[in-house]
């Protein structure tokens, strides 16, 4: 078996401008070695994750911004402040979401770059090799991507109905950031897609969102994602999905 910085992206032919572009972004290896030495391994937090640093944060800066969004009116009336501290923490967790949990722990990457002629190509990337991928970061990664986009659209609901008008400014960039991250992984997993589609025509869930028709909208945004992929794998997509 290669080594985890061995591991290779699937791609296809591309041209020059996008080849200088690719070269740098895959200049991080896919996997680091495991942080079993580091504290929070030895803590025993995210056991059996070969990477629980890349979990903590992962989770962390989520947990933060949810917690000083709902308990920061305990402590101050000063909205403005609040209302920083809260997008800077969602930023953090963007960040971190898109250039570490999310290639260290599913060996997954999204990202951009701009041609010479100013078009924004944007590009989703995984390894043709998931055997270094444990259960544990798979679950965590994934859980702890829906989860926050499911609390924040609760907030959203809420704000409306009892007119925090302000408040719906956090909840927007909670939703943007979390959403783009969403978008881009599960572009970048054929496993994320089919679980969209699953989720949408069986089990008793999909069942319920079928009767009021949330189902077909639902599959119709899986059917939409399959194509986008299968479209990547065109020269002028720059990679091949999973």
């Amino acid at each position: 078996m290669s080594k985890p910085d061995d591991l290779a992206f699937l791609t296809t032919d591309m041209n020059d401008d996008y080849n200088e572009a690719a070269t740098s972004a895959q200049a991080a290896p896919l996997f680091g070695e495991a942080e079993e030495t580091t504290l929070v391994g030895k803590l025993g937090l995210f056991k059996g994750s070969r990477h629980p640093g890349a979990a903590l944060f992962h989770v962390l800066f989520k947990a933060l911004a949810v917690l000083v969004y709902m308990f920061s009116g305990m402590f101050t009336s000063n909205f403005v402040l609040v209302c920083v501290v809260c997008i800077l923490l969602l930023a953090f967790d963007f960040w971190t979401v898109k250039n570490v949990s999310g290639r260290l722990m599913v060996g997954l990457r999204w990202w951009n770059y701009v041609k010479e002629d100013g078009a924004t190509e944007w590009v989703f990337e995984s390894a043709d090799d998931a055997s270094e991928i444990s259960d544990v970061d798979r679950r965590v990664f994934w859980g702890a991507l829906y989860a926050p986009a499911v609390v924040w659209s609760l907030f959203l609901l809420v704000a409306i109905l009892q007119l925090k008008v302000q408040w719906l400014i956090v909840i927007a960039a909670a939703l943007c950031l979390s959403g783009a991250n969403i978008v881009g992984y599960t572009k970048c997993s054929k496993e994320a897609r089919q679980r969209i589609e699953n989720f949408a025509s069986g089990g008793v869930a999909g069942s319920l969102i079928n009767q009021v028709g949330i189902g077909n909208v639902i599959s119709g945004i899986g059917s939409l994602m399959s194509k986008s992929s299968g479209a990547a794998t065109g020269p002028q997509a720059g990679v091949a999905a999973v």
